[in-house]
């Protein structure tokens, strides 16, 4: 296989799957990331190590971000977010989690692959990128990657892009994020 080609057909991929995004869907998660400044996020595997970069990315930007399943992590509460993601909608931790985090008052908010899930029962509000799960329902898009590498390539700049999309609305300036970046590295 040709490295190049192999490059060009992931990035290919995922521009596809990102393309297309509903822009409605997207503006509506943009207003509720801008409602509160404290959000947690909760996912499993591959998808929980993109949104704890996306939680370092906003932590930045003055966000109150927490990973849920740390130590430190405190209560969710009203007026807080819970970002979800699970490209299938189905994964049972996170959707306890979800469950858990609507029934103390907080918002959740899913990133997901499915057009129909538990996990978009649960959310208040939902952005799909179309690519495989690990259900292989009728309706997914396809991939030539394996398993559900396009989804978790797409969450990951998705979550860069929404950073950025917070940083203009929010008018955050990079030297401001530079205060808050770790200094103990």
């Amino acid at each position: 296989m040709n490295f190049q080609k192999l490059k060009d057909d992931v990035c290919d991929e995922i521009r596809s799957a990102l393309g297309k995004i509903d822009e409605k869907e997207l503006k509506g998660f943009i207003e509720c990331m801008l409602k509160s400044r404290t959000v947690f996020v909760i996912g499993v595997g591959r998808v929980m190590l993109m949104l704890k970069a996306f939680a370092k990315r906003i932590k930045h930007l003055g966000y109150d971000s927490w990973v849920v399943g740390e130590t430190t992590i405190p209560a969710i509460k009203k007026g807080d977010i819970l970002l979800a993601a699970s490209g299938s909608g189905e994964t049972l931790t996170t959707v306890d989690v979800a469950r858990l985090a609507k029934k103390n008052g907080a918002t959740v908010a899913l990133i997901t692959a499915s057009n129909k899930s538990t996990l978009r029962e649960i959310s208040d509000v939902v952005i799909r990128i179309p690519s495989p799960t690990k259900l292989h329902m009728p309706d997914e898009t396809s991939s030539d990657q394996p398993m559900t590498n396009l989804f978790e390539q797409s969450l990951l700049i998705f979550c860069d892009c929404l950073s950025i999309i917070l940083q203009i609305e929010l008018k955050v300036t990079e030297e401001k994020m530079w205060e808050v970046h770790a200094n103990l590295e």
